[in-house]
């Protein structure tokens, strides 16, 4: 199963947060996902094909 997901969901609640007056909230959100995308490209995943790092839309994208 790809991470894909995950990052999916982090840049939605971002959004969210950003859009609603939680600017604290989104930037710890983008770091999160950065901190995630970090720890993902370190460990193998042991599935070919699937892609550890996020979606560089979701790297910054609460900013």
């Amino acid at each position: 199963m790809s991470h894909r997901w995950m990052f999916d969901v982090l840049v939605d609640l971002g959004s969210y947060a950003s859009r609603n007056g939680l600017p604290q909230l989104a930037r710890r959100l983008s770091e999160v996902a950065g901190q995630a995308a970090h720890e993902l490209a370190i460990i193998p995943s042991g599935r070919p094909g699937e892609r550890a790092e996020a979606p560089t839309s979701a790297r910054h994208r609460a900013d």
